[in-house]
């Protein structure tokens, strides 16, 4: 693990949208008693119904936030990336968690220390207020996730979240995530995943590679969510 100095842990908290707006003495505590861990790829980081005891922020890497459906399923609903804060609503509630942490690839976190962060919170108005935001975008989201489960089919809601990863993936110009992955997210199985992305690569809308998915045809994807939803809304059951 690299070194890291309190002014250089501050600075990067005020890069942090949850940390943004905090006064730099606030930031040099919650500096000093933060510290990093290394997760390697594939290690659960905490386990739904888990007691919170921290607040994380991803420093590098990618943590998967997934939850475990009364079915054994493994939904992931969530992806952290560098700068994304996780884990801090159970510690405002005091419940236990309702969802797994798991390093998708090598990951590097800030751990934050339940009663420090419920210090700062109690007096930080603009540290609740944040908090407060994170709530609402995160319900809009399962929002939207289940009303996806309820009113698209397997193939739409695959278009939907390849267009999704395709567009957080600009950079790189293609999506990295596993089949596996990416069938956890929408709540099927890899073999139907894989049977989808064959149809859809004849036809020349995608190219698959080891570990890789590069969209090419991006409007015939989003026809194939807006036509189901459509046909959905016309024909309601």
């Amino acid at each position: 693990m690299r070194s890291q100095s309190s002014s250089d842990l501050a600075s990067f908290l005020k890069c942090a949208s949850l940390f943004a707006d905090l006064d730099a003495s606030a930031l040099a505590v919650l500096a000093r008693v933060c510290h990093r861990m290394m997760v390697p790829k594939g290690k659960f980081l905490f386990c739904q119904a888990d007691c919170a005891q921290s607040a994380y922020i991803v420093y590098s890497g990618a943590i998967s936030i997934i939850l475990c459906t009364p079915d054994g399923r493994e939904l992931v609903i969530n992806e952290m990336r560098a700068g994304d804060c996780f884990g801090e609503l159970a510690l405002l509630t005091g419940g236990l968690r309702s969802a797994s942490a798991m390093a998708r690839e090598p990951s590097e976190l800030i751990v934050i220390p339940r009663d420090e962060f419920l210090r700062e919170v109690q007096s930080q108005p603009k540290l609740l207020r944040h908090l407060i935001d994170t709530m609402a975008a995160r319900l809009r989201a399962s929002t939207e996730r289940e009303s996806a489960f309820a009113f698209l089919d397997a193939p739409a809601r695959l278009a939907r979240i390849l267009l999704q990863l395709d567009r957080a993936a600009s950079a790189s110009g293609y999506i990295s995530n596993s089949q596996e992955e990416i069938a956890q997210r929408i709540g099927i199985t890899r073999q139907t995943t894989a049977k989808i992305l064959g149809q859809w690569r004849r036809k020349g809308w995608i190219v698959t590679g080891r570990g890789r998915i590069v969209v090419l045809d991006r409007v015939a994807l989003r026809r194939q969510t807006e036509e189901y939803s459509s046909a959905n809304h016309a024909n309601p059951r």
